[in-house]
């Protein structure tokens, strides 16, 4: 089993996992929240010869990911991988020209690894700094030194290109400890930063939890507050729903210092109605179009024609919040259209639940009726709101409670697919088709 999950991480989602060996002991880490049962694997450090056998399976055509969770593989810190710079060596060798993302925590990576991550480019890190200060590092991570803050110096020193995040806890150390950590960042160099809203399970203990839309509140409150003031852009994650009037307008959150996009003067605050004479219908869509062309040319509401060159690959520089995949919502169409469905039921994470419900008229050209419900996670509880953490059971009591208001009245049921693996099973090993002795109706996933 363990060797299928390494094999299709590797293949599917181009991610080489290397160890589940961390150096840290990060207070909000999700490992240590699972409800029983829970398929995660822990691996230790991968034997050289295995991960020679997985490198010629990426394709070089995409990023290359290391050191980020691969399906159900818990991933550690890369850098405690005895022989990490050997792989990295073996990586470019076989793929001279992809881009390689390593996220890392950066408490081993001092100057001369630094050094060398320049020599292996196109390579981008991803620094998982999450406090900048003693204290707020010795309470969220257990970790009293200076390493990581000199890594962000020395990789800005050097011109290395990184990106870097803190998952906020202002419960354990204040708003001003995220304040100063994401000005550090800022002012080291960083690309972009990301501030993450914690997750946590009903299996979190008493400090670490908090009320989840007060604090997202809050969290949208800092970002646009902080981000306004700053040309490093700032952007917060679970990304917030648009506007009910345009829920997917393609507004710019940030731009890239030195990027193509800002030498051709896009800014924060921009919204992108055509890109190359073809409108817009979403963040997601705009963002593709501009990192797919080389030479993009935007229309901006109340600015205009605005057009810039960009190499094979590069990013444009544009920074925007995550909508909606206007991929999905064909899939979703396709499903309903194809099943000739009269009446049909969506069931969606809580996160979910309101951008589907902005694309619903599109979902009904086919004359169904469309009915979109929120599944609360009750498996892992807490603040868990997003499709990938649901189950089988959690789909099961959202669908037996709509059958027991409305009747047994659709057709078909849509579920996400990001709940399930490839062999269709959810995180506790349970199948979806299990849901179909719950209704009439067909049962189907959307991936």
């Amino acid at each position: 089993m363990l060797g299928v999950l390494l094999t299709q991480s590797v293949r599917y989602e181009n991610i080489l996992p290397l160890t589940s060996t961390c150096n840290l002991r990060c207070l909000f880490c999700s490992n240590a929240q699972n409800p029983p049962g829970v398929e995660v694997f822990s691996i230790p450090p991968l034997p050289l010869p295995l991960v020679r056998r997985l490198i010629p399976l990426l394709n070089p055509h995409r990023k290359i990911i290391i050191g980020e969770a691969a399906s159900r593989i818990s991933e550690g810190e890369p850098l405690t991988h005895p022989e990490f710079w050997k792989i990295m060596e073996l990586v470019r060798k076989y793929y001279p020209r992809t881009p390689v993302q390593i996220t890392t925590n950066g408490k081993l990576l001092n100057r001369v690894g630094v050094e060398r991550l320049s020599e292996l480019q196109p390579v981008v890190v991803n620094l998982s700094l999450n406090s900048a200060t003693p204290s707020g590092r010795r309470i969220l991570m257990g970790d009293d030194s200076g390493s990581v803050l000199a890594a962000a110096s020395w990789m800005a020193e050097l011109g290395m290109p990184y990106h870097g995040s803190i998952v906020a806890c202002p419960q354990l150390v204040g708003w001003e400890d995220i304040r100063r950590s994401w000005r550090f960042l800022r002012d080291n160099g960083a690309r972009t930063v990301r501030i993450f809203l914690p997750g946590f399970t009903r299996y979190a203990p008493r400090f670490l939890r908090f009320p989840p839309q007060e604090m997202y509140r809050r969290l949208q409150e800092f970002v646009e507050e902080e981000a306004a003031l700053s040309a490093t852009p700032l952007i917060m994650e679970p990304a917030p729903v648009g506007g009910d009037a345009e829920p997917f307008r393609a507004e710019v959150e940030g731009v890239i210092p030195g990027s193509p996009a800002a030498a051709a003067g896009i800014r924060r605050g921009d919204v992108i109605k055509r890109v190359r004479g073809k409108d817009v219908r979403s963040r997601v869509e705009a963002y593709r179009l501009l990192e797919r062309l080389r030479c993009p040319v935007l229309d901006i509401e109340g600015r205009g024609r605005v057009s810039f060159r960009k190499g094979r690959g590069e990013a444009p520089g544009v920074v925007m919040n995550y909508d909606i995949d206007r991929d999905l919502v064909k899939r979703l169409a396709g499903a309903i259209a194809n099943n000739r469905a009269g009446n049909a039921l969506l069931l969606a994470s809580v996160w979910g639940r309101p951008r589907l419900e902005s694309i619903l008229p599109e979902l009904c050209r086919s004359g169904a009726q469309v009915q979109i419900r929120a599944v609360p996670s009750v498996i892992f509880g807490g603040s868990i709101a997003s499709a990938g953490l649901l189950t089988l059971s959690d789909f099961r009591r959202a669908l037996n409670r709509v059958v027991e208001e409305e009747g047994d009245v659709f057709d078909l049921v849509l579920l996400p697919g990001i709940a399930f693996d490839r062999w269709g099973r959810d995180l506790l090993g349970r199948p979806w088709w299990e849901l179909r002795r719950c209704t009439r109706g067909k049962v189907d996933i959307v991936t």
